[in-house]
């Protein structure tokens, strides 16, 4: 059969050939004359042939038989008529040699045919879609190819057949098909449009789109569907001088045509209109609305998602677009989504229908079938210019108790009036589960931190734990949330677990440093202080834990200091006092505090001084070895301790001296009467670079 645009001055009554004419395309007369001494062949012409096809036309073929001279399944010269001419001396047999699909690559495609043309046609088991030109001639090609072939004697005498042109050839299950549920249907849906050239141009667009709805009015995008229902759209540049119009005209006359073989097996064609241009030109629309979390989704809605026990509406709306006549007596049939429950209102009805003309029609509880999964229901108003719109809403709610995810597939409904068909189908979406259990998390505890440590870390180890034995999956993820000084920062990391607990670690130091704000952490944690940490969790169902709430203590990283009194008195002596070494006369403290900081002790002193009258002696440090050590040639070692102490140790360094170590004063002979003074120095040293 075929779907064909046309403007042939003989309209509704226009026809062309049978059999691989499909009722549209031009007869491939070929006669064959013979008598007792000879036999001779004859061939319609390229325009001999156009002439009988329907004038000014395009066509669009869906075609089951494989019209192939070369190949097995051809079925050979069809005998259309036999006479007898010169007193019944000759007798003329005119047949059609069945090869419109026959391919021969050697011939080029004329000039003037659109892209994607080719000689014959590649068909499947069960046919090919293409578009083709019926009264142009050069659209008939004469070819040798049966010559060549197996078929040679099949097509004796003949020696060459008339082969055809086809546009955007595409292999299809031209058979009963299967729908998306996989029930068998005979029916395959198609959609034509027609885009007319812009303004200036005579360059228009055929699109088809076959096997794009099931139905019920199911959509099956381009691509989809299985072998059977395959979903295929193709288009073709036309140029609209193939129309010859006239003068003002802008319309053309469109139909079907078709031929059947004498095989009992083929199938009558029938097509039945869902909408017919310039009588009622219409189309539904469908969307969903949840009231709870206020979010209309569509098909082209990113967020599809609602939530266990959320109230949600299926809103369908009808649109009449244009027409010569009223949308009547509008049979609507909705399948609704699983795990959707309508709720009545106090009239029991299910549904309301808005008018654009302001009438408000419910649809009562009646209109649901006994499964709950379908309603039918006739629309009271037609819809016209006048009233062009019905809104359709159904209240609901949707339920998921199973724990996981669940994904709800696209449901149609079908607006079957007297003038016109629509459909529309709800769009995918899906059912969060509604979590009954809580997470928690472990007591943190406090952490200590170095002020400006080198290469310093602040980890946290959250671990978290699921009640009622629900588990973690470790494709989960879970985000932190922290809170220091009222600065936010969060991470989400991927759960370690696929039981009730889980936990991460997360190195707050690292968080903050690459957090944009770009705030210094060490602002936020200065030198001995005490900063509070708050923190919880989330996981992907937006359960929280209680927030927790622990304390970094920022200490001091390194610490080395000296006390010391600020005095040493030694012993009175008088010219006639002997002792070389006279002793501390008062108690001396010197302590050493350090944390985390290894230290070498030394200490030096100026010359005893009186004035500047000298003493006759200096002052010395004698170890624990009794080895003595002036002070005024050089720093002289007094000790070293070379552990990393963590807390701080406090050193007390004199209390270790008896009335012989120590800091002592030596006098080397008799010394002008006077108060001599010298000043001593203390240098405690870091050492850690040589441990």
């Amino acid at each position: 059969m075929a779907l064909v645009l046309q403007n042939d001055s003989r309209k509704e009554a226009a026809l062309g050939a049978g059999g691989e004419g499909l009722g549209v395309d031009g007869f491939d007369g070929s006669t064959k004359k013979e008598s007792i001494l000879s036999t001779s062949t004859s061939s319609y012409s390229q325009q001999e042939i156009a002439k009988t096809a329907i004038q000014n036309s395009l066509a669009l073929e869906f075609d089951t038989q494989r019209n192939d001279a070369t190949s097995s399944d051809s079925p050979g010269p069809t005998l259309f008529s036999k006479y007898y001419t010169d007193y019944y001396y000759y007798t003329n047999s005119v047949y059609s040699l069945n090869s419109y699909d026959t391919r021969d690559s050697r011939v080029s495609v004329p000039s003037g045919f659109p892209a994607n043309t080719s000689l014959g046609a590649s068909t499947g088991g069960f046919g090919h879609i293409s578009f083709t030109f019926p009264s142009n001639p050069n659209s008939y090609y004469n070819t040798n190819m049966v010559s060549s072939s197996a078929n040679a004697s099949k097509f004796s005498p003949f020696k060459s057949s008339y082969s055809l042109f086809h546009t955007e050839n595409t292999t299809a299950y031209l058979v009963d098909g299967t729908d998306s549920y996989g029930k068998t249907t005979p029916w395959h849906h198609l959609t034509f449009k027609w885009t007319p050239p812009e303004t200036g141009s005579t360059i228009g667009t055929a699109t088809y789109y076959f096997n794009d709805k099931d139905m019920d009015g199911t959509l099956n995008p381009v691509g989809s569907g299985n072998v059977l229902n395959k979903s295929i759209s193709k288009s073709t540049q036309v140029d609209t001088k193939i129309f010859n119009l006239q003068s003002g005209q802008h319309t053309v006359l469109w139909g079907f045509t078709g031929s059947n073989s004498s095989n009992p097996k083929v199938s009558s064609k029938l097509v039945d209109f869902e909408s017919i241009p310039s009588l009622v030109e219409a189309h539904a629309t469908s969307s969903i609305f949840d009231q709870n979390l206020n979010k209309t989704i569509t098909d082209d809605s990113t967020d599809k998602t609602v939530l266990g026990g959320d109230k949600i509406s299926l809103n369908y709306q009808l649109n009449y677009d244009t027409g010569n006549a009223d949308w009547n007596d509008i049979k609507a049939h909705f399948n609704l989504p699983e795990h959707f429950k309508l709720t009545p209102d106090s009239q029991n009805n299910i549904g309301t229908i808005y008018y654009a003309n302001g009438m408000i029609e419910g649809i009562p509880a009646g209109s649901l079938a006994t499964d709950k999964t379908y309603v039918s229901y006739t629309l009271r108003s037609p819809l016209n210019s006048n009233n062009s719109t019905a809104k359709i809403t159904f209240n609901g709610t949707v339920n998921n108790t199973t724990g996981k995810d669940l994904e709800v597939t696209k449901q149609p409904a079908k607006f079957v009036g007297d003038t016109n068909i629509s459909s529309a189908e709800t769009p995918n979406f899906t059912i969060k589960y509604n979590p009954t259990w809580w997470m928690s998390m472990k007591p943190l505890t406090d952490k200590n931190l170095l002020y400006k440590q080198e290469n310093a870390t602040l980890d946290i180890n959250p671990q978290l734990t699921y009640s009622d034995k629900h588990d973690f999956y470790d494709s989960d993820n879970i985000k932190y949330t922290f809170e220091v000084d009222n600065h936010t920062f969060s991470k989400t990391l991927p759960t370690d677990s696929n039981s009730d607990i889980s936990s991460n670690t997360i190195d707050l130091r690292e968080l903050i440093d690459n957090d944009p704000s770009k705030i210094d952490f060490w602002s936020l944690f200065p030198n001995q202080t005490d900063v509070p940490v708050s923190v919880f969790a989330t996981d992907k169902d937006g359960i929280k834990t209680p927030t927790q709430t622990f304390t970094v203590h920022v200490l001091q990283n390194k610490i080395l200091q000296i006390r010391t009194s600020k005095n040493i008195e030694f012993s009175d002596t008088t010219i006639f006092n002997k002792n070389k070494i006279l002793h501390r006369k008062t108690n001396f403290i010197l302590e050493i505090t350090s944390f985390r900081e290894p230290w070498s002790l030394s200490v030096s002193a100026t010359p005893l001084e009186d004035g500047e009258t000298p003493f006759n002696g200096s002052l010395i440090f004698i170890d624990q070895q009794n080895s003595m050590h002036p002070l005024t040639d050089a720093p002289t070692f007094v000790t070293d301790d070379r552990t990393l102490h963590d807390p701080i140790k406090v050193d007390d360094i004199s209390q270790k001296w008896d009335n012989n170590s120590g800091i002592l004063l030596k006098q080397n002979g008799n010394s002008k009467a006077g108060k001599y003074h010298a000043t001593v120095t203390w240098t405690a040293s870091d050492i850690a670079e040589n441990i």
